[in-house]
């Protein structure tokens, strides 16, 4: 079985030397289910042990390829990530071979269900910084499981014995063989246990599907309690089987979002510096440094004048601090053709915190308008805030809109023009909101702490306690972007930092 694992990715080689990647989809698709299939029995037969040792003697008969192919089997393949947009610019760059921990097999074995890779996923610089940098992105699960399963049961729906030995094997994807259920789900689902039974006339689908559940039910997320409650129920309906295995799916892409939380994302980051920070050196030093400066030279003088004591380490990461901060609280949106080259992955991410950060700064200060309008009391005033954003939020809102909101919530006709001049570009009550939650933001990066009381009451200071939840996910996200790339181009911008003052 291990042999003819190996023999596949062999036959992938060939067909995409023959073909140059043209026309090659179906062959693709044929081998990575075929190969997917073949690991999972490895895994059933012989433990996680033997399919961590076929993943890793497929390593090592790649390295003897004469001329090895970046294909997208499961080993090798790339994976679809659900940004925000898709925007973001890739720079290019020579890229060495990863030399990767023993850790990353692990990586390795939750990443196939990615069609993806350890290595494949640090050469990627987009999937490497989405997982990065947002813990709300999850990589999308091959969607042909799903179109195969339901094939498979279209075809032996009639046959039971199949369609239980199918249920078994994807049971076993999500409990593993130190889980006490397990031995009871190999006993029931013995395949010449199974044989016998339906010889004999006494094969108990019903039964089987209600162990099945119950043991869903004692390793599921409570999320997943009511489906499975109502599975039970239906469990004499002849469609329940179908509803079975979309739950199993489901507990499936539970488990590996969990992987990723828990392995992936943590060895990425262990990885990710280092590795972007080689992808970008040479680009880097390609450029003219003086072209790649005007983004930190206001910042630069201004930390210099408020701050000339600083240490010079201590210095340059202030400069870059207060720069980002500049991008951020920028009027106009950032485009891919001015932002900064080291925050190229970046640019869809910095459009999304410069809308944000106005959204909340128009939340706030709307509020407080409408609190000192209406003269309202704090239970009042908070009770606004979720319609206010909300509105605010919404993808077609338009300054008309914004009125009539206010207008409903505070219930005075007469806001129309003191809406739209507090949210105009001369609006003194904006703009000092603005320049205190930039300064709020400036003071709590890098410190892991801004959802303690003192900042909160800070906020309240600035009348923006209404959005306190949004503001601190707001700073989390900065904090972790710029901490980020200033761990990745940290030699550069200490570069531009010591050009600027000489």
């Amino acid at each position: 079985m291990e042999r003819h694992y190996l023999e596949l990715d062999r036959l992938w080689q060939t067909v995409q030397r023959q073909t140059s990647g043209d026309g090659d989809e179906e062959w693709r698709v044929g081998i990575q289910n075929q190969r997917r299939d073949l690991l999972k029995k490895i895994r059933v037969l012989g433990g996680n042990k033997a399919a961590d040792s076929a993943v890793q003697k497929q390593h090592k008969v790649r390295t003897t390829y004469e001329n090895p192919q970046p294909s997208t089997t499961p080993s090798l393949g790339s994976a679809q990530v659900m940004p925000s947009s898709e925007t973001v610019k890739q720079p290019l760059g020579h890229l060495t071979k990863a030399i990767l921990d023993p850790v990353s097999q692990d990586v390795d074995n939750i990443l196939v269900s990615y069609n993806l890779t350890a290595s494949a996923a640090l050469e990627n610089a987009k999937i490497a910084h989405e997982l990065i940098l947002d813990p709300e992105i999850h990589l999308k699960i091959d969607p042909t499981r799903e179109k195969l399963t339901d094939s498979f049961l279209e075809h032996v729906k009639h046959d039971t014995r199949l369609v239980m030995q199918k249920l078994y094997a994807e049971m076993c994807t999500v409990i593993p063989p130190s889980n006490p259920m397990r031995k009871l789900l190999d006993t029931e689902f013995d395949t010449q246990w199974i044989e016998s039974q339906h010889e004999n006339h006494v094969l108990d689908v019903p039964s089987k599907l209600r162990l099945v559940l119950r043991v869903i039910r004692s390793v599921c997320a409570p999320m997943r309690d009511e489906a499975v409650d109502k599975l039970v129920e239906q469990v004499d309906s002849v469609d329940v089987l179908r509803d079975i295995f979309v739950l199993v799916r489901q507990l499936q892409a539970d488990v590996l979002n969990y992987q990723l939380d828990a392995v992936v994302r943590p060895w990425l980051r262990k990885h990710a510096v280092a590795y972007e920070r080689e992808k970008m050196a040479h680009m880097l030093e390609s450029q003219d440094v003086e072209l790649t400066t005007a983004w930190m030279q206001n910042a630069a003088t201004r930390v210099h004048a408020e701050q000339p004591l600083l240490p010079r380490g201590d210095f340059a990461k202030q400069v870059f601090r207060e720069a980002f901060l500049d991008l951020c609280f920028a009027p106009t949106a950032v485009e891919v053709q001015n932002v900064p080259i080291t925050l190229a992955l970046d640019q869809a991410r910095i459009q999304e915190l410069q809308n944000e950060i106005q959204v909340l700064l128009s939340t706030g200060v709307l509020c407080a308008l409408v609190k000192g309008t209406c003269k309202m009391n704090d239970t009042e005033h908070l009770a606004v805030a979720p319609k206010i954003l909300a509105c605010l939020q919404s993808n077609d809102v338009t300054m008309d809109r914004v009125v009539e909101t206010v207008v409903e919530v505070s219930g005075k006709h007469s806001m129309d023009q003191l809406v739209r001049k507090t949210l105009s570009k001369d609006s003194l009550a904006y703009r000092a909101m603005e320049n205190g939650l930039r300064k709020l933001i400036i003071a709590q990066l890098g410190k892991k702490d801004y959802l303690n009381s003192p900042f909160k009451a800070e906020l309240t200071q600035l009348s923006l306690s209404v959005v306190h939840t949004n503001i601190c996910s707001l700073v989390g996200r900065i904090d972790r972007l710029s901490e980020f790339n200033w761990q990745v181009h940290v030699q550069w911008y200490a570069k531009i930092n010591r050009f600027i003052f000489n």
